[in-house]
């Protein structure tokens, strides 16, 4: 029988959460799935070895990449090998909150929505949990302006989605930092999408995830985020809260001179509004940046004068 849900898992080297999120999966109660894991663990057999293991109880299907993809592509791999007519993307970390959190995602689907997401509890390697759900209000609010996501990414990781196989807009191989949310806007752009306010995913947060090594990191957040401003262009700028998030980007990084920003930018073009807010912020002590009120109102002032007509 052909599964209704595929559940792709990219999965690396990361045993023990693989473990915790297939444990996770055997006990849901909704049971017309599949589970696709793509392995990018290079020679390491780790894996391979474990899911060996298991046997067929679970309908896993295996597939090791030759040559190590890294993030999204690896996502994108475990995507492509799915049979099922809806795909629940799950990070090797992440897990299933509960045994009725596959049945409340599949409990959504209707012949109008073509996108669901769900609510989910940050769960830190000190045993700390954080319910991260926010209202549904909130999710239509996002829904109504979608840039509006690139002051901050409140939907969460990709884990706490669910879509049908049909959706043609997906992950950008060319990101890795903001992936996620890149993916977002474009969804709520040309699709249908639903908001579970219920915790129905656990997500880690743990030293080897890949944005601890993105975080302020300038190589990598100025091209991800230039990619992504030249595909909106000056519709960007129209939004308050994207201009406030390239300010906070630009000052948190300390850029003061367009050489700066141009020696990050691999080549990418930049857009006019950004050197200007580099060059308006140049005027500025970073003290006074820094400063939470202070910089809000400069921010403000900018954008007046900045902002895309």
């Amino acid at each position: 029988m052909t599964p209704f849900v595929s559940i792709c898992i990219p999965a690396y080297k990361r045993l023990n959460y693989l473990q915790r999120l297939l444990e996770s999966i055997r006990l849901q109660t909704y049971k017309n799935y599949e589970v696709i894991i793509t392995d990018d663990s290079g020679s390491d057999s780790t894996v391979y070895d474990y899911v060996i293991s298991l046997g067929s109880g679970m309908n896993i299907v295996y597939h090791k990449n030759q040559v190590p993809l890294g993030s999204p592509k690896n996502w994108l791999a475990s995507i492509s090998h799915a049979k099922g007519d809806w795909i629940k993307i799950m990070h090797d970390d992440d897990y299933f909150t509960s045994p009725d959190s596959l049945q409340d995602f599949v409990n959504q689907i209707d012949s109008t929505v073509d996108c669901i997401f769900s609510g989910y509890d940050a769960v830190y390697e000190n045993g700390q949990i954080k319910n991260m759900t926010i209202s549904s209000n909130r999710f239509k609010q996002f829904v109504h302006q979608p840039l509006s996501l690139f002051s901050g990414n409140i939907i969460g990781p990709p884990s706490v989605m669910m879509f049908r196989k049909s959706v043609t807009e997906t992950f950008d191989e060319r990101l890795k930092w903001i992936v996620d949310w890149e993916c977002y806007i474009r969804l709520a752009s040309k699709y249908k999408l639903k908001y579970i306010s219920k915790s129905l995913i656990e997500v880690s947060y743990n030293d080897s995830q890949i944005t601890n090594s993105c975080f302020l990191n300038p190589t990598v957040e100025i091209p991800e985020t230039l990619i992504f401003t030249n595909k909106y262009g000056n519709n960007l700028f129209k939004n308050i809260l994207a201009y406030d998030a390239w300010w906070r980007l630009i000052r948190n990084l300390g850029l003061r001179d367009i050489n700066e920003l141009k020696k990050y930018s691999s080549d990418i073009h930049i857009n006019s509004n950004i050197t200007n807010m580099v060059r308006f912020q140049s005027n500025i002590p970073l003290a006074i940046l820094k400063m939470g009120i202070a910089s809000k109102m400069l921010m403000s002032i900018s954008y007046l004068f900045n902002r895309a007509r």
